[in-house]
Parts: structure tokens; sequence; C-alpha cells
């Protein structure tokens, strides 16, 4: 088995180091002119772990403490692999300087290899590589809290393909797969950069556009994702053609949170598709609160019959020549619980 660990013992002061056989072997060197002390494996940290593995370092000669951190390193053939580094300074000066620091560099690639594979197993679309739905929900919730911060808007964007299922059940799911892969690059390239584009499952998509100062901002993307969609796709000897549903809500001014604004996308999707599909619409906020208050309202009459607060007041009719009573009108009234709305007349709850 090849050794994955390799001793170190450090002259603090002179940056001279010795090291186990191991070492040169775990960074592809040979034996001969490798340097092995503290300069050359400075020197070879990944650009992006540089600061922060030097500065436990620092941290650990100015405080006497140990030092363990992880880091990528580049090899001689200038691939990069990953370290788990632990050390402790086992001697000092008179003048309680650090002069030793003895550890263990141990090659950790395939752990961290793994660990990646299993987050985008969790987090990514095995088929398309677009985020999943738990990546969408994180990236989603985060762009919310950022446009409350920046005072700007944000759009979700529901897509579904049409004609899809026919070509799936035509032609396979091998040739399904493969459209689904050439549309969704597309639609991704159709986006920016910042935006996030997720397949939820079978043929549905949802995009994210963030930084929107206006809702017109979004109609040239979703025009983009509407081109997008409808090019047509060459698989083997056949050339087939897809289009997409899309509706649209946006925040904040759809003021609700993350699952009920990919609700909203949803419901304004099935009225693109309802309309003719290969369009967009937007998720109307206004007709959505009244058809709320008016559910609403149906739910508390329903309340108000089983708790019996209707009630009748009688008003009598009267024949003005005679003073004589004719009759009278039996007169609806709410007697409502709640003492601000106290006893509600007719014309609020029987329309």
């Amino acid at each position: 088995a090849v050794t994955k660990q390799a001793w170190f013992d450090l002259n603090v002061q002179t940056g001279e180091a010795l090291t186990s056989p191991e070492y040169f072997r775990l960074t592809g060197h040979d034996s001969v002119n490798f340097h092995s002390g503290l300069q050359g494996w400075q020197d070879s940290l990944h650009p992006d772990d540089h600061n922060a593995v030097m500065a436990a370092y620092q941290k650990c000669l100015s405080q006497g403490s140990g030092f363990s951190t992880e880091y990528r390193r580049r090899t001689k053939t200038g691939d990069w692999l990953w370290f788990n580094t632990a050390a402790e300074i086992t001697e000092l000066s008179s003048s309680q300087q650090p002069l030793r620091l003895i550890g263990i560099h141990t090659d950790i690639t395939e752990r961290k290899q793994a660990e990646e594979k299993l987050k985008r197993v969790a987090h990514y679309d095995l088929l398309t590589n677009l985020p999943n739905r738990v990546l969408l929900a994180d990236r989603l919730s985060q762009s919310m809290v950022q446009c409350q911060r920046l005072n700007q808007s944000l759009a979700v964007a529901y897509l579904d393909l049409d004609g899809f299922k026919i070509i799936n059940d035509t032609h396979g799911h091998h040739v399904g797969d493969e459209l689904l892969i050439a549309v969704s690059q597309r639609m991704k390239a159709a986006l920016r950069e910042s935006d996030t584009l997720a397949r939820i499952g079978g043929d549905e998509f949802i995009a994210v556009m963030i930084d929107i100062d206006n809702i017109e901002d979004s109609e040239p993307a979703l025009e983009r994702l509407l081109e997008a969609a409808a090019e047509p796709v060459t698989v083997g000897d056949s050339v087939m053609q897809v289009s997409a549903s899309i509706g649209v809500t946006f925040y904040p001014q759809d003021d609700v949170g993350a699952d009920h604004l990919i609700r909203h996308a949803d419901q304004a999707m099935y009225i693109a598709k309802q309309e003719g599909k290969n369009r967009y619409r937007l998720f109307d906020t206004a007709l959505d609160s009244a058809i709320n208050i008016q559910q609403e309202s149906i739910a508390d009459i329903c309340s108000a019959l089983n708790k019996l607060e209707f009630v009748l007041h009688y008003q009598p009719k009267v024949n003005m020549r005679t003073g004589g009573v004719i009759g009278v009108e039996a007169l609806i009234r709410w007697q409502h619980p709640d003492p601000d709305r106290g006893l509600v007349p007719p014309l609020e709850f029987l329309p």
C-alpha cells in the first residue's frame, strides 16, 4: 500500500527541515534536488489557501499552540493534492522563542474527493449538473435576504417543457435525457452568471434572477429562456423540438416566503399552458389577494353559521295613514365575536 503520511522536523529559525522519504514521494519528486524546507512548502501552497495556512502557522509560533490545518499543495507535475498538516512546537529558546516544530503531513485527497462527490450528489442534479431543489432553496433564501438588504427585487420563474412527454414516450428515456441535457445547457447560458437555474424533477426547472430594479428588467431574460427551450435539438438522426411554459413572480412585490414564491410561479405557469404554451405569464398578486380574502371570508361565514353568530332584526312596516303595523322585514346581522367589528351589516358579507 502507498504510504499517505510523512513526518517533518522543522528548524523554525533557519527554515530548514528534515523529512521522511515518503514526503518527496507524496509530492511526486525524487529525492535529488528536493528542498523540503519551509520556503519550498510555502511556495507550493494553493493561492486560495496560502494566506489562511500561513496565518495559522504564525499563530502557532506566536502563541506556542499546536498547528493543524487542511490545504491544497502543488505536486511536481502541477496537480493539486489535499493535505492535512498537524504539528507541535517541541523546543523553545531561553527567551521562549520557538526553535523546533515537529509534525506529520497526511495526504487526504481521496477523502476530500469523496466529500466533494457526496456534496455534489446532495446539491446537484446528476443528469443535467444543474442545482437541485435543496441547493435552489438555499440560494433563493440567501437571495431574498440580499434583496431586503440592498432594496432590490428578484424573479422566480417556474419552467415546464411543452411536448417533452411525447418525445420521451416515443423515442425512449435515453433520447429524452439527451434532450433535457441540451435544453438545460442552453437555458443556463441564457441567464447571467449570478442567476440560478435548477432542475427540480422531470422536465421542470426553476430560475432565480437577482439584482432586478423593476419587473421589466426580467423580460429580456424570459424571452431568451423561451428561445433557448424552443431551439431544435439533434439526437442521433432525429431533430426534436420542445417549448417552455413559464410562470413568474417577483419578490418582495409578492411578499411571501420562498415556498410560496415557487408555488405562485407554478400557478402562473399553468395559466401560460392554458393560454397556448411557449409563453410566460406573471403571477397576479392583486387577484391572488382577492381570492384569498374571499376564501377566508367564506370560511369565516361557515364558522359563524356553526356558532349561531347570525341574528335577525325585525323592522316593522307601518301604514302611515292609519298608523297600523301591517308587517315586518326580517334583516340579518352578523354578531361578530371581534368587538372591533361588532354588529356587521349584511352588505359586508352577503355578496
